[in-house]
């Protein structure tokens, strides 16, 4: 049983693979594919591995986090007025 270690912040994972043979749903052929501990349903060729997208550096991560946002700045209101819901009533009534 092959195993993948992992580094989580202060602990290490350890993930265990299993290389599983199985007939595919798509192809009805016999397949063997190495996956986490759970029985897959498709061969390699059915359904490929995701690619893996790449992290941003981290130096990239570090200046994001520590940069300040400024806050959008507010636009006037220009040519519209507020009526009350006094003055709305009166004209529905009317």
């Amino acid at each position: 049983m092959e195993t993948k270690e992992i580094f989580v912040k202060a602990h290490v994972r350890i993930i265990r693979q299993k290389l599983y043979r199985f007939v595919c749903k798509e192809c009805n052929l016999v397949a063997e594919r190495i996956c986490f501990p759970s029985q897959p349903l498709y061969c390699e060729t059915c359904r490929p591995p995701k690619q893996k997208l790449e992290k941003p550096s981290s130096e990239a991560v570090v200046k994001a986090k520590t940069t300040k946002r400024k806050p959008p700045a507010k636009q006037p209101r220009t040519g519209v007025a507020k009526t009350t819901t006094r003055a709305k009533k009166a004209a529905s009534a009317k």
